[in-house]
């Protein structure tokens, strides 16, 4: 519901005399999260089992969380662990390829040419329709750095990287900020310079051979993307931001201070949930490549590299101590989703979250330690800890999702069938 005056339209905070209204569906937001490296896996019988261990002990209902899943335990209800999924063609890679592969399920073990579109934009064709931008894109290094070493999870339906944003002040800027004089003219002669290379490159398509106009259509399909979203920022030139106060947000936070810097991060994508500026965001904590995010350890005042702690195989105690770190991070930003009141419910119970990673002990590429939270108001429960047999691919939740998000499909990727363990 919102406010319309003198041209301004406002959105307005839940109140309880509008729990009668069910014109409207509750808005649905997807969200993926991701962080390096893998996580330390004592074995079960081992005396550090429970304190340094990643995955649950038992089953089902009845699971027991280790210590470094406390912070998240107040919502127990509303997650569920799963283990055992992994993507099937990935098993034998390089274990630094996580990314590259995390949300697509693609099999690009030997060429990057079968990349193929990431589970948060198949979303986010029809969760994004009626917001300002399709989707968020962040992490932590910003851009796409390189062919397995990703610094982005999101992948379009080409199958290219779409570039990750990563400083919290110019983030903020987009979504709040107004738009300057300077955008609004790149903005419209983006137009032009478009209207040209399609006319001059359909020209030219018409002259080619068969295997330059594949390559062709190829280089149209991308100009066409960039035609339709500069067509969408258009339309959204004369629609009012969200008036939010930067007050108190830590927006000049960089790499250096980590803590600060994923915190304002998780911030940020609360926010735009809050405001309908999105409905699909995914974050890359780290680049599993050295730079600064390998230090992140340093804010629980560690002095290895995350990298190196991810190689211990005896002395858990550092390694688990960054891992409980990252999982307070994650946890603080479910908690503030489930802090936020909207329709008959909370913010988490119409977002569902996807965060974990493609390695699990000492870099391999199988049995991805996975946390699922929310969505209670998109059909989903929780409560327990799901294992399955390796020869499950974790597309098959990733088919799920799209089934309970979006339109209906048969396939994503490799799937297989549903998951239905994750239903209500």
């Amino acid at each position: 519901m919102a406010l319309k005056s003198t041209g301004v339209c406002l959105s307005l905070p839940w109140l309880e005399g509008m729990a009668q209204d069910r014109t409207e569906r509750p808005k649905q937001r997807f969200f993926a999260g991701y962080f390096a490296y893998g996580v330390p896996m004592p074995s079960n019988d081992a005396s550090d089992r429970m304190e340094h261990g990643w995955f649950p002990l038992g089953e089902g209902k009845d699971y027991v969380p280790p210590q470094m899943h406390q912070s998240i335990m107040p919502l127990r209800d509303k997650i569920t662990f799963l283990s055992g999924l992994s993507h099937p063609s990935m098993r034998r890679t390089s274990a630094h390829k996580g990314a590259d592969y995390f949300l697509t399920g693609a099999n690009i073990l030997k060429t990057y040419d079968k990349q193929s579109v990431s589970i948060d934009q198949h979303l986010a064709q029809q969760l994004g329709r009626d917001t300002r931008f399709q989707s968020l894109v962040m992490s932590s290094m910003g851009g796409v750095n390189r062919p397995y070493r990703s610094s982005t999870l999101s992948f379009d339906r080409s199958g290219r990287p779409i570039p990750a944003q990563n400083k919290p002040a110019e983030i903020f800027r987009r979504m709040f900020g107004e738009v300057t004089q300077s955008e609004e003219n790149a903005l419209a002669s983006r137009g032009s310079i478009i209207d040209e290379v399609l006319n001059e490159a359909q020209d030219l398509n018409q002259r080619l051979g068969a295997n330059d106009r594949r390559k062709m259509d190829e280089y149209l399909s991308s100009v066409r993307e960039v035609e339709r979203m500069t067509e969408r920022s258009k339309r959204w030139q004369n629609t009012p931001k969200p008036d939010i106060n930067r007050d108190g947000m830590a927006l000049d936070a960089n790499l250096t201070s980590p803590q600060e810097y994923l915190t304002v991060m998780y911030d940020l994508m609360a926010l735009a949930f809050q405001t309908d500026s999105t409905r699909v965001a995914t974050f890359q904590t780290a680049c599993e490549e050295a730079g600064q995010t390998d230090r992140f350890p340093s804010a629980i005042g560690l002095a290895h590299s995350s990298h190196k702690l991810s190689h211990e195989k005896k002395n858990y105690s550092d390694v688990a101590k960054y891992i409980t770190f990252l999982n307070e991070m994650h946890s603080n930003f479910i908690k503030k989703l489930d802090s936020i009141q909207e329709d008959d419910g909370t913010l988490l119970d119409n977002t569902l979250c996807f965060y974990g990673c493609a390695t699990s002990k000492t870099h391999q590429a199988t049995n991805y330690p996975i946390i699922l939270s929310g969505g209670k108001n998109m059909g989903f429960q929780h409560g327990s800890h799901l294992h399955y047999e390796d020869n499950i691919p974790l597309s098959n939740l990733f088919l799920t999702i799209a089934n309970q998000l979006a339109s209906p499909t048969t396939s994503f990727s490799d799937s297989t069938s549903d998951i239905t363990e994750v239903l209500a």
